[in-house]
């Protein structure tokens, strides 16, 4: 088990505040009395829940899209500075060695066609004085929660006149630099295929309301009407049918000569393309989707953590293309520097980025 520093630091602070010593014996009591209505205020503070939220996704999305060198919190502990500055919440080193400071932000507007956010110029000077200490850049990660989006941002592309910042989420995915991490669109061919097999040694029937009872044998999964048997294909044909963003219609008997074969889901896209693959999410928002499940119960934060799944969209990297019998198709979206340009001279206009497919 690790050690409590972050638990002794609190209670050290506590015990110099009130004037007892750290082997006082009144002083586990008096700590817990004086903690728990402040525990029981930020429980009830949705806002502080949401954002906290946001940033332990961030975490757990950039651990899984795997393509950094490191991520470390940067707002832990004290800051000693002769500037007032305030530390972003993360440090992180790109695969290129290029570093970042982030800062997180949780946006949730009632409107899902306005999004945007502000920060003042005062919150934004102190976060720029820090950066500036430590000669790294910053950045702005917004979670644009209403749709699962992330967007990476520099704050001067967005910079009002005052000093603080204003941005829209449309503006934002202009100049959005989180590709740099690992973000990648997938696409893949239509339908996707979950059959629950029958285990035929046990009985399997269907009365006459079309109700049918059977004990699963065996899961399959298939791309079309093609088997995935390799387990990388299958894993990640997996992760995009229960998380992607296509609609899955089911049970479906599976029936052959009158004997019961198994039942099936299928999932497709409600408007296929019929240009032979269809998108089927980006990464960050399939990640954020089982990161939901697993921290969110209707709109009431129940976990601030899950686990991070670095296998599912690391490989991704380096996909074995010509091996796999998972149809793929991976966008990667830059910022242009006409976009840059576009998104300072005017923010009502939303230019187009660089679209690169690899197959």
């Amino acid at each position: 088990m690790p050690k409590p520093f972050d638990l002794l630091a609190s209670v050290s602070e506590f015990a110099r505040e009130a004037g007892l010593a750290l082997n006082d014996p009144a002083l586990v009591e008096s700590f817990l009395t004086s903690a728990k209505p402040r525990l029981q205020a930020a429980l009830a503070d949705s806002t502080l829940l949401h954002g906290s939220r946001a940033e332990r996704l961030f975490e757990s999305t950039v651990l899984s899209l795997g393509q950094f060198r490191l991520l470390k919190t940067e707002d832990a502990g004290r800051v000693h500075s002769v500037e007032k500055c305030r530390a972003p919440d993360f440090r992180v080193v790109l695969d290129d060695g290029e570093q970042w400071l982030v800062e997180v932000k949780n946006v949730r507007c009632e409107d899902p066609s306005n999004q945007r956010t502000t920060m003042s110029p005062a919150y934004l000077a102190s976060l720029e004085a820090y950066s500036r200490a430590v000669g790294s850049p910053l950045r702005i990660a917004i979670y644009w929660s209403r749709w699962a989006l992330w967007t990476i941002i520099s704050p001067d592309t967005f910079r009002r006149r005052d000093g603080g910042l204003s941005v829209r989420m449309m503006e934002a995915l202009v100049v959005n630099e989180f590709m740099r991490l690992g973000e990648v669109s997938i696409a893949t061919r239509p339908p996707l295929r979950l059959l629950l097999r029958a285990d035929p040694e046990k009985p399997r029937t269907v009365d006459a309301a079309g109700k049918a009872r059977f004990v699963i044998g065996s899961v399959q999964i298939f791309s079309g009407d093609v088997e995935l048997i390799d387990p990388r294909d299958r894993r990640l044909a997996e992760i995009l049918f229960f998380y992607g963003e296509w609609p899955a219609e089911g049970p479906f008997a599976v029936m052959q000569r009158d004997q019961l074969i198994g039942a099936e889901y299928v999932a497709e896209p409600p408007e296929p393309s019929n240009q032979g693959f269809d998108g089927i999410g980006w990464a960050s928002r399939i990640f954020s989707r089982y990161f939901a499940t697993r921290t969110i119960e209707g709109d009431a934060v129940i976990q601030l953590r899950a686990d991070a799944v670095p296998e599912w969209f690391a490989p991704l990297a380096d996909w074995p293309f010509g091996e796999s019998k998972l149809p793929l198709w991976l966008g990667r979206i830059e910022p242009s520097p006409e976009a840059l340009k576009a998104a300072r001279m005017s923010p009502d206009q939303v230019p187009r980025g660089k679209l690169k497919r690899r197959r």
